[in-house]
């Protein structure tokens, strides 16, 4: 199998793996990218490509996305703030490019290529959560979209046609991790401009 590879390189510390006996929170919040439906439709098709475990599953698409920022629910004192906060910070439109794929631990990954305004515009999140009272995690920020579960020792293949993803808007999300499993829009931040980056 030379087209393929095996493994589960990761980064120190990928988004939590919601499966995990250790993770006991029943709904969080979340700051996010979501794509929208031809980039998708290219996962998927990229998905087609894998040789897939036993047990593997799919998140639903529309519910694939790329955090900014994952922390605990909070009160509506908070959350107002912060939806403030958030709304005061610079978003532009960027284009992205999803241009690599891997498994870490249980987990498969679509990854973006580096870009200094998604660098930017999650540290700028960074300072608006910390101004609305919110303590923020000082890891490594390693930008990608969850694209299986349960995929610990998938064969991914040696390549990812680059998928381009124009980013207009990042989200604010309460996340049901417990059955029914569902994403909560509570906000949409639009970029300020249709300017290329």
């Amino acid at each position: 199998m030379d087209d393929f590879n095996f493994g589960n390189d990761f980064p120190d510390e990928p988004e939590p793996d919601w499966d995990s006996p250790f993770f006991e929170r029943k709904q969080h919040l979340l700051i996010a990218l979501f794509p929208e439906r031809d980039v998708q439709a290219a996962i998927e098709k990229h998905r087609e490509d894998w040789l897939w475990p036993k047990g593997h599953y799919f998140p639903p698409s529309p519910r694939m996305h790329l955090t900014l920022h994952c922390f605990a629910d909070q009160n509506s004192a908070v959350e107002k703030r912060l939806r403030e906060e958030l709304a005061r910070v610079p978003m532009q439109v960027m284009n992205l490019v999803l241009n690599s794929s891997r498994t870490w631990r249980k987990i498969a990954v679509a990854q973006s290529a580096e870009h200094k305004d998604l660098r930017a515009l999650h540290a700028n999140i960074g300072r608006a959560m910390q101004k609305a009272g919110i303590a923020t995690r000082r890891s490594s920020f390693t930008p990608h979209i969850t694209i299986a579960r349960q995929a610990e020792g998938a064969a991914y293949p040696m390549s990812l046609p680059p998928i381009p993803w124009r980013v207009r808007k990042f989200l604010l999300v309460r996340s049901f991790t417990s059955h029914p499993v569902e994403h909560q829009v509570l906000a949409t931040y639009e970029a300020d401009e249709e300017d290329d980056v």
